[in-house]
């Protein structure tokens, strides 16, 4: 699926962030749905330093952890959320309010971290992708 930026979009840093990834953020703000689908549907070279694709073993797994650690996806959450701001005019209302939780769960003690988390809706689309996402927040790397 190849999602068209929204009209008027427009870009927080320097240079356009590369790939459908960074549009999801903003597609669905906008009140857009994105399905996950399980099945891969494009045909795309595989190799061991993709950041997407079929990253599904053991190894990279703990890749994706040790990035976690030193902080990578909080970087990543950071310029995401600067490409929001951005374009807040073109947020949903429903999306403005996860937003403004998702934001505030960042910050505060571990219980107020996890009940934002919580209220905001905010998932991954796996199971386990999810779990890293509480660990994430479990360990302010986010």
């Amino acid at each position: 699926m190849a999602v068209p930026l929204a009209e008027g979009f427009r870009h927080a840093g320097a240079k356009p962030a590369k790939g459908l990834c960074r549009q999801f953020p903003l597609v669905t703000a906008a009140g857009d749905k994105v399905r996950y689908e399980p099945r891969p549907l494009v045909r795309s070279r595989q190799h061991a330093a993709n950041l997407v694709g079929a990253n599904v073993s053991w190894k990279a797994r703990l890749s994706r952890l040790g990035r976690l650690f030193r902080g990578q996806f909080a970087t990543w959450t950071d310029s995401n959320l600067r490409g929001l701001a951005v374009n807040r005019d073109l947020i949903a209302r429903d999306a403005a309010l996860c937003l403004r939780l998702f934001i505030r769960a960042r910050k505060g003690s571990l219980l107020r971290r996890f009940s934002l988390l919580g209220k905001s809706g905010v998932y991954r689309q796996t199971l386990m992708g999810t779990l890293g996402l509480y660990l994430a927040f479990l360990w302010r790397r986010i």
